[in-house]
């Protein structure tokens, strides 16, 4: 649709009724289905984010394999889906240079958030709560999916000026984005910024401090005063960062990944006054346990992480279609069962 006529599409991108069917059609199914699993939370599209040069890239870059491949100007091989859903990233980018010619930030644009009003109300009419994806907010997991990981981190070291301009231009828009999300009726925000591997984190905690900390303390200060608050998206090990996400003002943290190495107890104890957890339900347990260890666990973390509040159940991570579906029923009907207050685990 983009290389047929990109004018025209950036300008229906501003219709929430078409806009809508093209991201995935009616909110009111989506929420319903989490309805009957009876989820609390929906994560939903504010809107498409308007942040580069769309004429440009479909000059430069080509779909191949009935769009599963995309290559770059010189041939390179951008993305490619596989038949299981993963993703293989190597960059749109691969310099400040490209950089410069692509990315063309337009917070303004009512694509951004033409989506909202119809999500919280459709959330509302279902006594759903709505969260919205702001692409841009967690600055280093978006940067990795555009230059890939290689030449990201090659930047990290020899061009930290360049890293620097660019978290500022993302920063600035993410704040407006946001500011306007609120505006429009939602309440929280949410990031995702996978900074962790299994026992450590992807980049050292003091190169987090310098290029990433500031902007998203910034972010989060700014939603604050509107009112609004901020859920962060951090798999992988966590545990040497917490005290930056404190301090960043960071609201919620999911999905403290068991299997990477987070106790979810001390992080209660330790930091439970300033962060609402989500997550912690082990992914391997759902895809490898049986129902009976499933339900065990759940209730594991009722008495010792949910008892006294600041806890949202969720997985460690996306369901997978490896999870088996008697596990998955087993730990929805176990919150189900043992989660009403005041918690009481026979």
């Amino acid at each position: 649709m983009f290389q047929k006529n990109p004018s025209f599409f950036i300008k229906i991108l501003q219709d929430p009724r078409i806009l809508e069917k093209i991201v995935g059609g009616s909110f009111k199914k989506a929420t319903s289905l989490h309805k009957k699993f009876n989820y609390d939370m929906f994560m939903a599209l504010p809107g498409v984010p308007m942040i580069c040069s769309f004429e440009k890239i479909m000059q430069d870059f080509t779909i191949e394999e009935n769009n599963k491949v995309i290559r770059g100007p010189d041939g390179r091989l951008v993305w490619r889906t596989s038949p299981d859903g993963a993703h293989t990233r190597h960059g749109f980018m691969q310099s400040p240079e490209d950089w410069e010619k692509y990315m063309e930030f337009d917070a303004d644009h009512r694509g951004n958030y033409a989506l909202v009003k119809s999500t919280v109300k459709a959330c509302k009419e279902m006594s759903i709560c709505p969260f919205f994806f702001l692409f841009g907010s967690g600055f280093f997991e978006e940067l990795c999916g555009m230059f890939g990981f290689e030449t990201l981190f090659k930047l990290l070291i020899k061009d930290k000026n360049f890293i620097k301009k660019a978290v500022k231009e993302m920063s600035e828009y993410t704040i407006s984005v946001g500011e306007k999300i609120i505006e429009e009726g939602g309440e929280y925000v949410y990031m995702s910024n996978d900074l962790g591997l299994k026992g450590t984190s992807i980049i050292s905690p003091r190169m987090f401090r310098e290029l990433f900390k500031p902007s998203i303390k910034k972010f989060c200060n700014k939603i604050h005063n509107c009112g609004g608050k901020v859920l962060m998206h951090s798999c992988g090990y966590v545990m040497n960062l917490l005290p930056d996400f404190v301090e960043m003002g960071i609201d919620a943290l999911h999905p403290i990944e068991k299997a990477a190495g987070n106790d979810i107890v001390d992080i209660k104890k330790k930091y439970g006054k300033d962060l609402t957890l989500i997550g912690n339900v082990p992914i391997p347990l759902l895809s490898h346990g049986t129902p009976e260890e499933v339900t065990e666990y759940v209730k594991y973390l009722l008495e010792n992480v949910s008892k006294e509040g600041g806890h949202i159940f969720s997985s460690s991570h996306s369901i997978t279609k490896w999870c088996k579906l008697e596990n998955f029923l087993a730990y929805s009907k176990a919150v189900n069962d043992f989660g009403t207050y005041p918690i009481k685990i026979s």
